[in-house]
């Protein structure tokens, strides 16, 4: 009977024309050999079912930071079996966001190996292979039952208030019906035997486990009607012929495992070390979603976050340092990982820690002294401008600005102070629109027809300017702000009209940051051109009256 269900499962797999990878013979040798590594080998194995979100990235970097630390290797695979989920594109955009955070693969779909495909639905003739082994020993049988039946027992079971399990009916069919099935071309799918699973196992996070899913569950579906097999079947097989030793999942997959070292006791295989983190949560708790855009790393790349940020605020919530790893390089994290001081329980997200360790990375790049660390956060900076105001480039003072690598540090130190800034992308926020442009000339003019006293204004802070011994690139602001307050006192001006026009000649605006903070970050030689600008145009239009 097994030989007949084999050889049936076999050719009604071939006939679907799902297989179509021709494996030469040292391909097959590779998925018939059992192997046995002395190293660390490792995988990540995401689902191309949407971004990637912080759960994700922390599950690749903490399985990354183990093999590194042990000089083992590191593995992609993607996990695509279940086709009606995939999302086109993903699978390659997985692999660029783990290429930006530094967590390169040794192995994967882009980097080859001996161990590959890399992806599941490319292996579905080692899967066919392996459920014929478990068909013949008598580990997996059948199942014809229909998707109505399944669902009216789910349904008796939700009004029973009980949980819903499969009754393992097919288990207990005989040879001739089996048969009978099978000459009716009836639909199946192979399902496991489930025994009891009452021996504990030793988590490498959490200790001593045990969860018995005899009395819980049916017997679990391996291998889908379509052919393709379920994450539990193709999870273990993968695992096993990929030479993995260890497996650090998250901590949904921990009910799963009594039922994947189930499997490995079917094929005589011994499975890996397992080890749970705990999950990451939203602030209130909630669980993480792949559609959230607050813990989506896509959105954080965008947001123009470096990825040492992102990468140490992942481990300020989940552990595994002696002390913070801010300011740490990805090298420095390899080398002072340790698995044994990974928390044991959830992790609440905290925006705070990802602002700190952000305005960290970025005051260590600016003040670094590294001639090319700072040329490469200029240009950066550089990049936001252009993409920002591409459309005033005619602008003799953006393009100078652009054009100024003094100008452009100064401004990144200048926004670091009392953390006026968390990432470069905030200095083209429309409240900093003065770093870059100047007014327009309506703007200005607008000048005219406030009061008298705007153009005497204008000329008595343009004569300090002109008078005051100050750097070109920037002023202490203490200094800016007390000589403006002497001008003030000195020509009795009121301190609201005069600091609105002297704003308004800078910037556009009779609102916005304080005058001094300006004139400090905007430097001498662009506060005398802006007003001087302002100047003559007013002097034009009180000409053309």
């Amino acid at each position: 009977m097994a030989a007949s269900i084999r050889s049936y499962c076999c050719s009604r797999l071939i006939k679907s024309k799902l297989f179509r990878l021709c494996y030469d013979n040292e391909i097959k040798r590779l998925f018939s050999t059992s192997y046995q590594l002395n190293s660390i080998r490792v995988r990540f194995a995401p689902s191309p079912t949407g971004g990637l979100h912080l759960g994700g990235l922390r599950t690749a970097l903490y399985n990354f930071l183990f093999a590194k630390s042990r000089n083992g290797s590191f593995l992609l695979r993607i996990e695509d079996t279940d086709q009606t989920r995939i999302v086109p594109g993903t699978a390659d955009h997985l692999q660029e966001i783990l290429d930006w955070a530094g967590i390169i693969p040794d192995e994967g779909p882009s980097q080859g190996g001996d161990f590959g495909p890399y992806v599941q639905s490319e292996r579905l003739q080692v899967y066919n292979d392996n459920i014929k082994t478990l068909l013949d020993n008598g580990w997996a049988y059948p199942c014809f039952c229909t998707s109505r039946r399944l669902e009216l027992m789910r349904k008796e079971a939700a009004q029973k208030g009980e949980p819903s399990k499969y009754d393992n009916r097919c288990r207990h069919l005989s040879g001739d019906q089996i048969q009978e099935f099978l000459d009716k071309n009836t639909p199946f799918v192979i399902r496991l035997k489930l025994e009891p699973t009452t021996e504990p196992w030793t988590d490498l996070i959490k200790g001593q486990v045990s969860h018995d899913i005899y009395n819980i569950e049916g017997d679990p579906v391996l291998m889908k009607s379509d052919g393709y097999p379920t994450y539990h079947f193709a999870n273990v097989v993968d695992d096993h012929y990929m030479g993995i030793t260890h497996v650090l999942r998250g901590s949904e997959w921990i009910s799963s495992t009594p039922k994947h070292i189930l499997l490995y006791k079917a094929f005589g295989w011994s499975p890996p070390s397992f080890g749970h983190l705990p999950l990451i949560v939203n602030p209130d708790g909630s669980k993480l979603s792949k559609r959230q855009g607050d813990v989506n790393v896509q959105e954080m790349r965008d947001f123009d976050h470096f990825p040492e940020s992102v990468l140490s605020y992942v481990t300020s919530i989940g552990g595994g340092f002696t002390e913070s790893t801010q300011g740490m390089s990805l090298q420095d994290m390899c080398e002072a990982f340790d698995l044994s001081l990974v928390r044991k329980q959830t992790g609440r997200l905290d925006p705070l820690r990802l602002k700190e360790s952000a305005i960290h990375n970025l005051q260590k790049k600016a003040y670094s002294g590294d001639p090319l660390e700072i040329k490469a956060l200029t240009g950066r900076l550089r990049d936001h401008v252009y993409e920002a105001y591409k459309d005033s480039l005619g602008d003799d003072c953006l393009q100078d600005h652009i054009r100024d690598e003094d100008y452009l540090i100064d401004v990144i130190r200048w926004g670091l102070k009392d953390q006026r800034v968390t990432v470069l992308r905030d200095f083209v926020h429309s409240d900093l629109s003065y770093l870059w442009k100047t007014p327009s000339k309506s703007q200005v003019l607008e000048l005219v027809a406030m009061e008298a006293d705007a153009e005497s204004i204008l000329r008595k802070c343009l004569h300090w300017m002109n008078t005051e011994k100050m750097h070109d690139k920037g002023h202490n602001l203490e200094e800016v702000s007390g000589s403006l307050k002497s001008i003030i006192a000195q020509e009795k001006f009121k301190s609201k009209p005069f600091f609105q026009f002297v704003r308004k000649a800078l910037t556009g605006d009779v609102q916005g940051p304080p005058v001094a903070e300006m004139i400090s970050v905007l430097g001498r030689r662009n506060v005398i051109l802006r007003l001087q600008t302002a100047l003559e145009l007013i002097s034009q239009e009180k000409n053309a009256r």
